[in-house]
């Protein structure tokens, strides 16, 4: 009973804990209606080509928090900031367990009406691909999420972005988070725990708790 007692206890914390770290973009402060763009290693977690934030530019909302990014950043001068060759790109390094179930996702964005496009994979810590999947069905008017499923295979893996377009306009990202499956077996989306189920659970541990402790003996 007290091991029972223990996991369900855990078990909500262990479903809500987060891995990814600034994956809302919110630690670089923008004034409310504008934009900025930072060199990545100005910006908490990432790495690669430049990062485009903007709140609430053009009335476009974040899909959480207050802010949000164009993966195809804007570029200049001859510093950190200037243009790099290649597409534009960010990922983000992270700690996982060889042979644990991940699941990972995003919200994302149109910005035009023109075609928009980009790469979202996984990739242990030799770069080789645990997952990728081309995302190329954008809609300007308001958010979508993806997500996928990965069984790590290194204790380094790397959620990483590539545009597939040209320019600096296009391919608004948001929410980006990994998080662990918590039970073999189970998908995070037939066993995800919302915070009123942990609340009864909670209250169910701790009433197992006082209805099996014995009382002493006089």
């Amino acid at each position: 009973m007290r091991t029972l007692l223990m996991f369900i206890y855990c078990l909500p914390l262990v479903s809500q804990a987060g891995i990814i770290s600034n994956g809302s973009f919110e630690q670089n402060d923008v004034r409310y209606g504008g934009w900025s763009f930072f060199a990545s290693e100005d910006v908490v977690g990432w790495q690669g080509h430049n990062i485009e934030i903007w709140d609430n530019l053009f009335n476009i909302q974040a899909a959480h928090g207050q802010q949000f990014i164009e993966l195809n950043a804007h570029c200049s001068g001859k510093g950190k900031k200037a243009c790099q060759p290649g597409k534009y790109h960010i990922y983000q390094d992270f700690v996982t367990e060889p042979g644990a179930k991940y699941r990972f996702g995003l919200d994302y964005r149109a910005r035009t009406n023109k075609p928009e496009a980009f790469t979202v994979s996984i990739q242990d810590s030799s770069g080789s691909e645990v997952f990728e999947q081309v995302i190329d069905d954008h809609d300007a008017s308001s958010w979508r999420h993806f997500y996928g499923d990965f069984v790590a295979s290194d204790s380094l893996s790397r959620i990483r972005f590539d545009s597939m377009v040209n320019g600096s306009l296009g391919n608004l990202i948001d929410n980006v988070y990994v998080e662990v499956i918590p039970l073999s077996g189970f998908s995070a989306a037939a066993f995800s725990v919302s915070e009123p189920v942990t609340i009864v659970l909670f209250i169910f541990a701790l009433a197992l708790l006082i209805v099996t402790r014995k009382p002493k003996q006089s």
